[in-house]
């Protein structure tokens, strides 16, 4: 049917009868549209200076309530990268990590959203018996749960991390509290936060982060369950993170990696005040 054709009352009315098997008591239907559900992502989410995101990227069912979470996570993703970029603390390569991270995630997306549509939609007696023995074991099964409604709300999604990296790189991070309030709370200044724990030399960390004033705000905080250091990113991802005797130059390759280059006369300072000790 035509997306121009209107709605009629009696295909209103045809409609309820086959899905809940009566009308309802339909008298009158003061608004209607049709709505086409398309499949589609764009192969490539950046091509030199153009980026796509939201819409413009990824395209499937509405079953899920997917599509206005992918497209702010897709934003969130961009924002602080171009913003780097603008202010010249990054280059192409942090600028790639856009549709390499969320690619995948809307791929991910089409698939899970063209699962809920044949197990939710299909009208065959295998598809029933399946939709039971889903949703049954989803109730059941606290794992089961988790997962999905860590997928559906868009917390369980993680990002690549590479070879010997900490396990915790590309998770969301906790909110955990810190000297300075919650770390969501933190990071609304829209900077990198690094969280450092409670056998962490602080003061060494103050001047390291000075080379990266704007860019990089210190967090102090108790929570054991955390390695000694993370960099937590302004999309609240684990950038980098190192547990025991963490090394003062894998600290700082993860934050030339992921902030830029630090300010030469800070961290002139910073290197002075570390010679002297």
């Amino acid at each position: 049917m035509p997306l121009t054709e209107p709605i009629t009352q009696p295909e209103v009315r045809d409609a309820l009868r086959r899905i809940a098997g009566t009308d309802l008591g339909l008298r009158a239907v003061r608004w209607s549209t049709r709505f086409l559900s398309e499949r589609r992502q764009a192969e490539r989410y950046r091509v030199g200076r153009v980026f796509l995101a939201g819409d413009a990227a990824h395209v499937h069912s509405p079953l899920g309530g997917q599509g206005m979470n992918t497209g702010i996570q897709d934003a969130m993703n961009l924002g602080w990268k171009l913003a780097a970029a603008v202010h010249g603390h990054a280059g192409e390569a942090l600028l790639d990590t856009f549709e390499a991270e969320r690619h995948p995630v809307g791929r991910q997306v089409l698939a899970m959203t063209d699962a809920f549509n044949q197990l939710v939609l299909g009208r065959s007696a295998m598809t029933t018996k399946v939709r039971g023995l889903a949703m049954r074991g989803i109730v059941r099964f606290a794992p089961a749960r988790r997962r999905l409604l860590g997928r559906l709300s868009g917390i369980g999604i993680r990002y690549p991390h590479g070879s010997g990296e900490h396990v915790l790189v590309g998770q969301r991070a906790v909110d955990v509290l810190t000297t300075s309030g919650r770390l969501y709370e933190v990071l609304r200044s829209g900077t990198f936060v690094l969280l450092a724990g409670p056998g962490c030399d602080v003061a060494a960390l103050e001047a390291a982060v000075k080379a990266y004033a704007g860019r990089v705000v210190l967090a102090n905080h108790q929570d054991h369950r955390l390695p000694d250091l993370v960099l937590v990113r302004p999309d609240a991802y684990v950038a980098w993170a190192g547990g025991g005797q963490v090394s003062r130059e894998g600290m700082r390759a993860a934050l030339r990696r992921w902030c830029g280059a630090p300010d030469t006369v800070a961290a002139a300072n910073v290197e002075a005040r570390s010679s002297s000790r």
